[in-house]
């Protein structure tokens, strides 16, 4: 877990969480966790499926100034980057390599909904993205190397309005100052202004959160209920842009994948939904714009037939790199969600979806069994069809 020992979660959300920035140091951070070579983060970098960029900080005797150029980029172009100030980076590295995944396990008291990717950036010395600050909770991790990170207490800062292309602040000071080494971690919350700069090569592995917008969930509104976004009232542009959020959360709201039936409670509370809206069906909403994959990362369905081969040749069908699952319970209602799409879910689902998150798989007894029933096996092929699975690997 990413957290030190003198820090326990409930701390972690009751003090920090959606609140204030931390840094932690001495964590209980899992050595064992999956890393990658800068070679191998350039290797992504120049695949025509995997969002990167690189931003370059160019110096001048009278300002800083920095450029971003987006990939895939040419291995020869990647060969000749200078001997500092530049930073490459890569999201949805776990899509792309699900052993990546396991870096989410630090971070076992946040809902496993309000994970969204894991991103790596390797800096040359100098290297930075400049000063911004971002609209999702996120812990930078540190691999190799050292990163200076200063951080502000003004949320009030805007992008400045020659480097919107970078969200970068300007002008920007500082309210603290971190010395991030390998097995540290910074948190930051929302909105919070920060500005990290390499002080040698380093890598930097940076949990990201999500949180929809009212925008981003009205627009799901109208395609899951075929209802024009016009007609879904909310009061104004700004309104329109406001995240969803949770600084009360609390250890008994999380369950793995869970959506729970507090977080319905504060979309009516945040104005993001439609106080007409019943909570099933905002449930069905929220559900399926959180799970809602970006739409270049496209898993490769399993038919039902290989996967019943699958089970009866003894492999566990594991949950696919690039899926997003999650579910929702509340009285006699029980949603499942895969890749923006829900479904009605018996009990018996419900177990199957807790287990392929919980531990990234599901057995292959649980799979015979499952088919017993026409509408359990109706929800299994519903999962396959979205691409909620990938066989097992032999070996």
């Amino acid at each position: 877990m990413i957290l030190p020992r003198s820090i326990t979660p409930q701390e972690f959300l009751a003090t920090y969480w959606q609140k204030r920035a931390l840094l932690l140091q001495q964590t209980q951070h899992d050595a064992n966790l999956p890393m990658l070579s800068p070679e191998e983060l350039a290797w992504l970098a120049t695949q025509p499926d995997v969002e990167s960029r690189i931003v370059f900080t160019d110096r001048t005797d009278a300002d800083v100034r920095y450029r971003l150029e987006h990939g895939p980029f040419e291995e020869s172009y990647l060969a000749g980057l200078p001997d500092r100030d530049w930073t490459i980076l890569v999201q949805d590295v776990d899509k792309h390599l699900p052993d990546f995944n396991a870096w989410f396990a630090e971070v076992p008291f946040v809902p496993q909904w309000r994970i969204d990717d894991l991103m790596i950036s390797f800096a040359a010395p100098g290297g930075s993205v400049g000063p911004h600050k971002d609209n999702y909770d996120v812990f930078l991790c540190q691999g190799a190397g050292t990163r200076r990170w200063q951080v502000s207490a003004d949320r009030s800062l805007q992008p400045d309005d020659d480097a919107r292309d970078l969200a970068l602040l300007k002008p920007f000071a500082a309210t603290t100052t971190h010395e991030c080494r390998q097995g540290d971690a910074l948190y930051l919350p929302p909105g919070i202004p920060h500005w990290g700069v390499a002080a040698e090569q380093c890598t930097t592995y940076s949990i990201g959160l999500r949180a929809p917008t009212r925008r981003e969930l009205a627009a799901c509104e109208s395609r899951i209920f075929s209802r024009p976004e016009s007609e879904i009232p909310h009061e104004d542009e700004r309104q329109a842009e406001v995240f969803y959020s949770d600084p009360d959360l609390t250890l008994d709201e999380i369950s793995g994948a869970q959506i729970s039936a507090r977080s319905i409670e504060r979309l009516y509370e945040q104005g993001l939904i439609d106080p007409a809206v019943v909570p099933t069906a905002a449930a069905t909403v929220f559900g399926s714009q959180l799970t809602d994959p970006k739409a270049w990362l496209d898993p490769e369905k399993l038919s039902p037939d290989d996967a019943r081969l699958a089970a009866a040749a003894g492999k566990c069908l594991n949950v696919h790199g690039m899926a997003r699952v999650a579910w929702y319970e509340d009285g006699e209602t029980s949603l499942g969600f895969v890749n923006g799409e829900a479904h009605a879910a018996s009990r018996a689902c419900i177990g199957l979806l807790r287990q392929l998150c919980e531990h990234g798989n599901v057995p292959p007894a649980e799979i015979m069994e499952i088919n017993q029933t026409p509408e359990n096996e109706e929800f299994l092929n519903w999962l396959l069809e979205r691409g909620a699975f990938d066989v097992q690997p032999d070996g």
